[in-house]
């Protein structure tokens, strides 16, 4: 009986698998290129869902650094505006300097000796604006001076003279000190005595 069912499930078996191999092979050959076109398609829609998603989580990451980054640039920024310049006790602001008007006068040596003492230098011209202010009520010695070996107008920081911001007619190369007032620039000979402006730098506090 054993081996009768057996024999029986065999010959099932045989039938069966000769009817699949049947219907296999009677499928067209752009059945199976189609089915592997379309399990390529499914697989690279997978990863390309899977590097999409990755992106997305790096994303997350990176916008709250780069917020993090900006916000702490504005606050540099307004930390920096919010600094105040000040200028020292009895030296007045001008511009992005602090000047100190002298109340004695002397030579010209004498004014760039007491600005030096002071940690300054003589007042020299950098713009237009800075000419002729209403601060300078009377004629100061500057930090200007002629040079007569090479005949020409030099700040005392190494500078030469911008002939489209200053032109001093010298008529005499002993005037080669220069004083400012309200109105004008001249020169006047070095030793004669005059008040001065010293400058310098206003402080960050």
């Amino acid at each position: 009986l054993f081996n009768s069912k057996l024999g029986s499930n065999i010959k099932l078996f045989c039938v069966l698998s000769s009817n699949y191999t049947f219907y296999a092979c009677r499928c067209p050959r752009w059945h199976w290129l189609a089915l592997k076109v379309g399990c390529a398609g499914l697989i690279l829609l997978v990863l390309s869902l899977a590097g999409f998603g990755v992106s997305v989580g790096f994303l997350v990451q990176i916008l709250p650094i780069e917020k993090c980054a900006a916000a702490q640039e504005n606050l540099t920024e307004a930390t920096e505006r919010s600094v105040i310049l000040t200028c020292p006790r009895d030296w007045h602001p001008y511009w992005d300097k602090c000047l100190f008007i002298s109340q004695t006068s002397g030579p010209w040596a004498e004014g760039l000796a007491d600005c030096s003492v002071k940690e300054a230098t003589l007042l020299f011209i950098e713009y237009e604006e800075e000419l002729f202010s209403e601060k300078i009520g009377q004629t100061f010695y500057i930090g200007l001076n002629y040079v007569p070996a090479k005949k020409i107008w030099k700040w005392i920081n190494g500078s030469i003279l911008n002939p489209h911001l200053l032109q001093i007619t010298l008529k005499d190369e002993e005037k080669s000190c220069t004083l400012i007032s309200k109105t004008k620039v001249f020169s006047d000979i070095c030793s004669t005595d005059n008040h001065f402006v010293c400058q310098k730098k206003l402080k960050h506090v």
